[in-house]
């Protein structure tokens, strides 16, 4: 009597009884899947570019062709015009806001489906693969806030695919691919699928954000041109107090504010006063029983003044005479602070090295004079 087994080298009518089950249970419950099926990326002219070779001549381009070499990435994605129906199987979750990190994520949009090994070999000629794009029919919307816009499809794109677990018979042999599924977002790698964001009638015109954003980004256009008539930025000074213009022209925006070097005695609440004992002058308003510093006159400065508490400190280009010898105030402290060499035979002295005091002689000599100078001072 021969040895039962389950397991045979060869596919026996055991898996194929076990295939054809599996697969009548894929037709049964699962939904119906569109693929739109990823053929490689589209030509490119020859810019004599390594990172981008032509393909076009040479006849290589299908699924395993990189588009762009130094990135490794396939921007311009062309898909088949066919679109191929297949059943599959998934578990459907609710979408909910994740909380519980920081950042607003949202979770279970990642979806992982399972297909038919056989059944997608026979429709498509190879299993799904990074690239390939979904649209299930049954998450359609059809009822958008617009009553013009049309329903607007649910695509995604394969991100991983690899056999699942589940998908193993008795027989040891493989009945099932698993795919991981992502939303599909606007961007250049789906326009053969959504089209052009600018294409009247594109699914990325009517379902993407495209047309809001042009319409903000006109609006701001339109907005700077009523401001700004005459273009090439100009100066806009209806705002400022007894401006006098290049032509001699002088806006007058308001009462002239009081100055001096005493504040009012019996001031109103929301008075403005300029102190001129301050450097530079300074403007103050009245609130409630003080006066809260609001500006400070310091239009003869530089941005770098303006901005940084210590640039006088910080851009000092001044210079310090020692010993009859110019010096830059400001130094590198790698010059300030020279590295010191290793002690060799020729600094040993008799029984032990340098003393202290020949020791910070030395140091001293080696220092910039401003340095050696406050040095000979402390030693003192």
């Amino acid at each position: 009597m021969p040895r039962i087994s389950m397991w045979n080298k060869n596919k026996t009518n055991d898996y194929r009884f076990h295939d054809r089950t599996i697969r009548e249970q894929f037709h049964v419950g699962g939904t119906g899947a569109l693929v739109h099926k990823y053929i490689g990326p589209e030509d490119q002219p020859v810019n004599g570019n390594p990172s981008t070779p032509d393909y076009q001549n040479d006849g290589l381009i299908n699924e395993t062709t990189i588009q762009d070499l130094l990135f490794l990435e396939n921007r311009d994605r062309k898909y088949d015009q066919d679109i191929y129906e297949m059943r599959g199987v998934y578990n459907i979750s609710d979408n909910d806001f994740d909380l519980t990190q920081f950042g607003l994520f949202l979770t279970n949009d990642t979806l992982y489906m399972t297909f038919h090994l056989n059944e997608m070999i026979e429709t498509l000629g190879r299993k799904l693969m990074n690239g390939d794009v979904l649209e299930l029919p049954h998450l359609i919307d059809e009822y958008g806030l617009d009553a013009d816009t049309p329903p607007i499809p649910k695509f995604y794109t394969v991100s991983d695919g690899n056999r699942g677990g589940e998908g193993f018979s008795a027989t040891w042999w493989p009945h099932i691919w698993r795919v991981k599924l992502e939303p599909i977002t606007d961007s250049q790698e789906f326009d053969g699928i959504l089209g052009q964001g600018a294409d009247d009638g594109s699914m990325a015109n009517i379902f993407s954000t495209f047309s809001a954003e042009m319409d903000i980004t006109n609006a701001i256009v339109d907005s700077a041109t009523q401001d700004d008539p005459i273009g090439g930025g100009t100066a806009l000074t209806t705002h400022l107090h007894n401006y006098v213009d290049a032509e001699g022209f002088s806006w007058d925006a308001g009462e002239t504010i009081d100055t001096g070097g005493n504040f009012p005695s019996q001031p109103n609440q929301g008075n403005f006063f300029i102190r001129t004992d301050f450097q530079p002058n300074r403007l103050f308003v009245y609130r409630d029983s003080r006066w809260v510093r609001l500006y400070d006159n310091i239009d003869d400065r530089t941005w770098s003044d303006r901005t940084f508490n210590a640039s006088t400190f910080v851009n000092n280009t001044t210079e310090d005479v020692a010993s009859g010898i110019f010096y830059p105030s400001r130094q590198d402290i790698s010059e300030v602070i020279p590295p010191r060499a290793d002690y060799d035979d020729t600094r040993l002295i008799g029984e032990g090295v340098i003393g202290v005091q020949e020791d910070l002689e030395n140091i001293t000599n080696i220092l910039p004079p401003t340095i050696a100078i406050w040095n000979a001072n402390f030693s003192a």
